[in-house]
């Protein structure tokens, strides 16, 4: 379980800079589907960063499995990154190394070398996500929806309990957008592992979440079940992002 307790983020050093994130408290339960939305500039970014520690809070702590992340270094950190894996929008692939060389990296990341062991695993992957055919490609050569597909794979390399998706999708079409979704929920049914979805799209937390959680201007503005937000929403940003505001009133 992951547990964010009144985690604060301010950029700049004045009095009235901006809070990035301002007394933000989530709670994620184990084998969950977490939505985080909010228009450009909430803090969602800010707070996935925030949680594989790319980012250090201000003030606030994050908590998994009951044990206070937020001040580790050192190989604790590089420990704790392994557990939570990062799916970013411009997929993040290595553009020189092959498919299969891009799922390896982790395992040369962490050991400095890649075994026949960590190879079968990774064409195991690639197969789950449907590219086993295209180990010996590279990024270049594949589709927006076949290299998240393979960032997808890269991030179940280390068998993580964590993924997070920082709108993940953004970038592809609608139908690979429905492709990825669809793995990403299966991956999540089969294997077990929590996945927080960073998004502006009330579309994607439809199709793929069970909670929400609103951010807007940093702050939670609304949170619950997404049948129950989509329902009847009751924060201003959440109407807005569900399209229920009279634009003409």
């Amino acid at each position: 379980m992951i547990q964010i307790q009144n985690l604060t983020k301010t950029y700049g050093c004045a009095p009235d800079a901006p809070h990035a994130l301002d007394d933000v408290s989530i709670d994620v339960v184990d084998g969950d589907i977490m939505g985080v939305i909010g228009m450009s500039g909430a803090g969602k970014s800010t707070l996935v960063r925030c949680i594989n520690l790319l980012e250090r809070p201000d003030s606030g702590r994050i908590l998994v499995d009951g044990k206070d992340v937020t001040g580790l270094t050192g190989a604790a950190l590089r420990s704790y990154r392994r557990r939570v894996a990062m799916i970013f929008q411009n997929f993040g692939l290595l553009a020189q190394k092959t498919v299969l060389a891009n799922v390896c990296f982790p395992y040369k990341a962490a050991t400095g070398r890649v075994t026949a062991e960590n190879r079968e695993r990774a064409l195991e992957l690639l197969d789950m996500v449907g590219l086993r055919d295209r180990a010996d490609s590279y990024p270049s050569q594949l589709s927006g929806g076949q290299q998240q597909r393979v960032a997808i794979a890269r991030a179940l390399a280390c068998d993580p309990e964590y993924i997070l998706c920082d709108e993940a999708t953004s970038a592809l079409d609608p139908a690979s957008t429905n492709t990825v979704l669809k793995l990403l929920r299966q991956i999540n049914r089969e294997t077990g592992v929590t996945i927080i979805v960073i998004t502006h799209s009330m579309g994607v937390v439809e199709k793929i979440c069970r909670n929400v959680a609103v951010l807007e201007h940093g702050r939670v503005v609304e949170r619950g079940n997404v049948a129950d937000v989509f329902a009847d929403p009751q924060s201003q940003a959440a109407k807005v992002l569900l399209e229920r505001v009279d634009w003409d009133a």
